[in-house]
């Protein structure tokens, strides 16, 4: 999420707001979508990876640098950051019939006002100077805002500049450059209404005959006879500058992603940024689907509304996002049983979506105390084989991960979620294990606290949408839960909720289980 502070009106980091006013003028391959459940194999040894997702720098609108963040990962035992900084922050509002020319616009540090490359230089820079916490390039997207109402009546609304995407494991800068985002210029593209943006050209040609047109008429005064010529100098200096002025409007003369003033886009420029990440080997992730954003503010002296509706439907509404913030510090229900989240993972089973999406811990960390946040609060916690960024990537890609929400003294931990059914190697988070008709897997799962407290605590087995187990008691706790015999042909997952004292909570990514068809062995 960018900075709650107006986009409008307010600086973000401590790089200067650029603004301008009402005038007058010319203004790394890890494959292309997100993979569906693995049927799990023998493999080596994972270890649990502490990360913090969702995470702001001096780049864009935080106000620690990267140096800074490192130093202070490095002391919360954080190992990695995957960084977001903000895409692009140009907002503006034109005034019809020449929005280019009439319009107000302001713009905060972002990536592409900075320039991709020296970020990206920047983030191999800290990740080359120390090993301790790993960088992770990646940007905050806004695919679409658009505006309603109109500036004189009051009633001008900013709608959906909080609806955003967050992409991780892009590491060329033509791919920061391309993304099809509202605003971005280096989008834009040439086409058939390119045309019919330089339709004013042919005002040239009306322009320079009136310039050229002289027409005399015979006039008799008394004994003399005089020839009166009249000029259209005028009305051809008129048309010149129509022309210039409605070119100057259209230009550049390329067809951008989408157009802020579009309210009918729907979901397209959301699906045209995933689909875009996906097939550049990155990975996508919806942000804080059920945060709200309302303010009101100044636009030129008149007033504004800004606001984003909580939107948890738009992600059963869009495919091939590879994750979605699940636990953040906010309310949220879309990860409860039996909601959205198992909708989405029913969905994949089924062959309705292309891959499952992922829960990961959303930190939307700028600056401490913002929001009451704090660095380290809310984290996610990945299961790599080795720690290098396509192991980190990987990781998420395949949901071998857990998001934890906690407090400075202490953290729950998941020290084994696993589906299982000797002598077969047991499932972990993201994976799929096949089993035979009859067949009835164990889920095991064991949490405790970090400095080995008594804490209180409820776990839930989430069974295909339903609670199929509840468990409450003090950790270090252990579930042990046997399912019935599966009939044949049997598709479905299992998650655990762990919840505990003072916002402490534990959200597991699925595991899938399918049994094989009648006949088939």
């Amino acid at each position: 999420m960018a900075d709650p502070a107006s986009p409008l009106t307010a600086p973000r980091g401590p790089g200067r707001c650029r603004r301008t006013r009402w005038w007058v003028g010319l203004t790394l391959s890890l494959g292309l979508f997100s993979q569906g459940p693995v049927t799990v194999q023998a493999a080596g040894p994972l270890r649990p990876l502490v990360a913090a997702v969702h995470v702001h720098s001096t780049w864009s609108s935080g106000d620690l640098s990267l140096e800074e963040l490192t130093t202070r990962a490095r002391a919360l035992g954080i190992e990695a950051i995957f960084l977001t900084e903000n895409h692009l922050q140009r907002f503006e509002y034109g005034l019809p019939p020449l929005r280019n020319l009439l319009r107000y616009r302001v713009e905060y540090p972002s990536l592409l006002s900075r320039g991709p490359e020296p970020f990206l230089e920047a983030v191999r820079a800290v990740n080359a100077r120390q090993q301790e916490v790993l960088l992770i390039p990646g940007a905050e997207v806004i695919p679409h805002y658009y505006w309603t109402g109109d500036l004189w009546s009051g009633s001008l609304t900013m709608v959906n500049a909080q609806k955003n995407i967050l992409a991780f494991g892009l590491y060329r800068p033509e791919d920061y450059r391309g993304l099809p985002a509202v605003g971005n210029l280096g989008a834009s593209h040439w086409s058939r209404e390119s045309l019919v943006l330089l339709w004013p050209a042919v005002l040239a040609v009306p322009g320079v005959w009136l310039l050229r047109l002289r027409r005399r008429r015979p006039v008799r005064l008394q004994h003399f006879q005089l020839s009166v010529e009249r000029r259209y100098t005028g009305y051809g200096i008129l048309c010149l500058g129509l022309g210039v002025v409605l070119l100057a409007n259209n230009f550049p003369f390329r067809r951008a992603p989408v157009s802020p003033y579009d309210s009918g886009a729907g979901l397209r420029p959301h699906q045209a940024v995933i689909d875009f990440i996906a097939a550049r080997g990155g990975l996508s992730a919806w942000s804080l689907p059920e945060a709200r954003d309302h303010q009101v503010v100044t636009v030129a002296g008149r007033r504004a509304t800004i606001q984003t509706e909580p939107y948890p439907s738009d992600l059963l509404a869009t495919d091939r996002f590879t994750a979605f913030g699940g636990v953040y510090e906010d309310t949220t229900t879309f990860t409860d049983p039996g909601q959205g989240w198992d909708r989405l993972l029913a969905d994949s089973l089924d062959g309705r979506r292309a891959a499952p999406a992922w829960a990961i811990g959303e930190a939307a960390y700028h600056r401490e105390g913002q929001a009451g946040k704090r660095f380290g609060d809310v984290q996610t916690v990945l299961l790599v084989e080795r720690k290098d960024p396509a192991a980190l990537l990987q990781a998420l890609r395949a949901g071998r991960l857990y998001a934890v929400q906690r407090t400075p003294e202490v953290s729950l931990i998941l020290d084994q979620f696993q589906v299982s059914l000797p002598p077969r190697p047991p499932a972990e988070a993201g994976e799929q294990l096949a089993l035979g008709a009859g067949d009835r897997p164990e889920v095991r799962a064991v949490v405790r606290a970090t400095d080995g407290r008594r804490m209180g605590i409820q776990v839930l087995l989430d069974r295909a949408g339903a609670v199929a187990h509840s468990l409450r008691g003090e950790t270090p706790l252990t579930l042990s839960w046997t399912e019935a015999p599966l009939p044949a042909g049997t598709r479905l997952f299992y998650r655990l909720v762990v919840r505990g004292p003072a916002g402490h909570q534990i959200l597991s990514n699925p595991i899938f289980v399918q049994t094989a068809r009648e006949g088939v062995r």
